[in-house]
């Protein structure tokens, strides 16, 4: 393939170098010749000069609709244009369309190249927060990363829309040389804040503590997140057995993660999840809520599946897999073998890859 492709990317400062969406980017420079791409960072904060503020101001008022769009994110697509209309892409590739999609489809038909764009969001989160959805319209595709949003976005976009699940850092993120049975203890991760039901979190510990006070918890969430969620996790603090983390590097993440003997995540919704495909990839087995993309990511040899709120179910199934090793063992490797088989970001790219293909040469 040697079209040109333009990306509009960015990092999340949560996320550590082998985490989020960006690795595709990366995944498949390495695919591409060098001279066929090129990228524009949407860079965090306002920009600093106050006449080119004026100016991102007075053209971000144009954009129409999603509640996370700000001041960097018409700034990276003013970038964008420039840019473009010096290169030529053949394709640009918005990779947040919440975070990134404002004034870039007005400018469509003067730049002559196609664009297509990832949303992450659930459906939900579009029903209820944004303004205009049909802004999408005006894209030549779409990319959902989780398989039901699909049929949310074909209203807009028909024969358009494409599922290609989020991947993860497999290299990176893999189990630990060490065998399962040497794990000094049971161990429960959870991690992050955003669509996470972090009431029926503190209900299952409290639960679970009581019948089984040798289980640990590790609860990744960073002292901001902590501070705003306080009066749901305060009670927890008393255990010894909770352990909390934030701010990490990415090499003490992967250590808790193979440290841990599984990933429980009770969830609102979802449509891929970075603390799930993550866990996977380090060969946890999974206790979570069938919501949203779970299905996607997950299989019934290691990821046990509930209904939202079914505190008791989260905790029969905590205590029956610790006490279970080998139920542990043959759980992780079957989640193993699914990030490597089905997440590694190579296998992703080349499926983004062709969707490429596909809209350039306009073959849908």
């Amino acid at each position: 393939m040697n079209h040109k492709i333009f990306w509009l990317r960015r990092r999340f400062n949560w996320m550590g170098k082998h985490s989020g969406y960006d690795q595709l980017c990366e995944s498949m420079s390495t695919l591409l010749p060098h001279d066929t791409y090129k990228s524009v960072w949407q860079n965090l904060g306002q920009p600093q000069k106050k006449i080119l503020r004026s100016i991102v101001e007075r053209v971000g008022k144009k954009a129409k609709g999603s509640p996370i769009y700000a001041l960097d994110s018409t700034a990276a697509e003013i970038k964008t244009i420039f840019k473009s209309l010096q290169w030529h892409p053949d394709l640009i590739h918005v990779t947040y369309v919440e975070d990134q999609l404002g004034i870039l489809p007005n400018w469509k038909d003067r730049l002559s190249c196609k664009i297509i764009g990832t949303s992450h969001q659930p459906a939900g989160w579009w029903r209820l927060l944004h303004k205009h959805p049909k802004s999408i319209t005006n894209l030549d595709a779409l990319i959902v990363v989780g398989n039901r949003e699909v049929s949310y976005f074909e209203q807009y976009l028909p024969g358009r829309v494409f599922f290609i699940p989020h991947g993860v850092d497999t290299n990176f993120f893999c189990p630990s040389d060490d065998n399962q049975n040497n794990k000094e203890s049971i161990r429960c991760i959870f991690s992050g804040k955003h669509l996470r039901d972090l009431d029926t979190l503190a209900a299952v510990i409290e639960k679970v503590l009581l019948q089984n006070p040798h289980i640990h918890f590790d609860i990744l969430l960073t002292q901001k997140n902590r501070i705003q969620t306080a009066s749901k996790l305060i009670s927890l603090a008393r255990h010894e057995q909770v352990h909390w983390y934030g701010g990490i590097s990415d090499n003490r993440l992967r250590k808790l993660y193979q440290n841990a003997s599984m990933l429980v995540l009770p969830i609102l919704d979802c449509t891929a999840n970075n603390a799930l495909v993550e866990a996977i990839s380090c060969g946890l087995p999974v206790i979570s809520n069938d919501v949203g993309g779970l299905r996607d990511y997950t299989k019934d040899d290691f990821a046990e599946l509930l209904d939202i709120g079914d505190i008791d179910g989260f905790v029969n199934a905590i205590l029956q897999l610790a006490e279970n090793r080998e139920e542990q063992i043959k759980r992780s490797k079957a989640a193993r073998n699914f990030a490597e088989t089905y997440l590694n970001w190579t296998h992703i790219a080349n499926k983004t890859l062709e969707i490429y293909n596909k809209v350039i040469t306009q073959s849908l």
